[in-house]
């Protein structure tokens, strides 16, 4: 093979292992790809699933926020329903990914670009109905059994003040475990933590310590065409000021 016939074979090779990015049909703008989880009243599936590939088959007041910004900057875009630990590293790995609702804490503010709020919640610990459990700090959890969600913020915002807590990937199965005292405890969000306990049997809980109220947003990867973080950020602030988005 001639020098001129290897330079040419190399570029191609070099050209096929950069990073690809999906453009809409008229090219003007990268294709956006939205994901989100069931997530209380702010993200879940139409019907019942724990899998979405339709916007059409989401909904939430949170979900909602986020299409209307998505249909005011004119960015076009899929959005999918997943696991929280699939969307959230599919958003903090590839270019012009988002993932939503998102709590913006310190841990995580460098990690994404944020677009909103488009959310805000209540993060609390729980304890069966009769336990008698008083907690007037978190410090008092040293002496307690926490259980969490794997991933979620109420978990990280817990473990960032040294409190150790037994995580699941699947947070409807709190419920029970406190139920069956395999834990005296359990940070959520307020309204999720109601909703999960009713749907999966075991709805006597209580309120036993506020945690945080915390903003929650659409978390865009670092990596994405600042021309689409711009117009998300124009839209958000154009509908906020209009008064279309309003958290209170």
């Amino acid at each position: 093979m001639t020098r001129k016939l290897l330079l040419i074979a190399f570029t191609l090779i070099g050209i096929a292992a950069l990073p690809s990015t999906t453009f809409s049909e008229n090219g003007d703008l990268p294709l956006v790809n939205l994901l989100t989880e069931n997530y209380g009243e702010f993200n879940y599936s139409l019907t019942n699933r724990d899998y979405e590939h339709k916007a059409e088959d989401i909904g939430g007041t949170a979900t909602e926020i986020v299409k209307k910004i998505m249909a005011d900057s004119g960015i076009p875009y899929r959005m999918k329903l997943r696991k929280w630990t699939v969307s959230y590293e599919r958003a903090l790995d590839r270019p012009n990914y988002g993932v939503f609702s998102t709590s913006r804490t310190e841990a995580r503010e460098p990690l994404f670009e944020w677009i909103g709020p488009v959310a805000r919640y209540e993060l609390a610990l729980f304890a069966k109905k009769g336990s008698n459990i008083s907690i007037s700090s978190i410090s008092d959890l040293n002496n307690l059994r926490v259980g969490g969600y794997q991933g979620d913020a109420a978990t990280n915002i817990l473990e960032a003040q040294g409190i150790a807590v037994s995580t699941l990937t699947n947070d409807s199965l709190n419920p029970r475990r406190l139920h069956e005292d395999l834990i005296d405890v359990w940070v959520s969000g307020v309204k999720k933590a109601y909703q999960l306990s009713e749907e999966a049997g075991y709805p006597d809980i209580e309120k036993v310590f506020t945690v945080r109220t915390v903003d929650m947003y659409l978390a865009m990867n670092l990596n994405s065409d600042p021309i689409v973080l711009q117009k998300l950020r124009d839209s958000f602030s154009k509908l906020q000021n209009s008064g279309e988005i309003n958290l209170d």
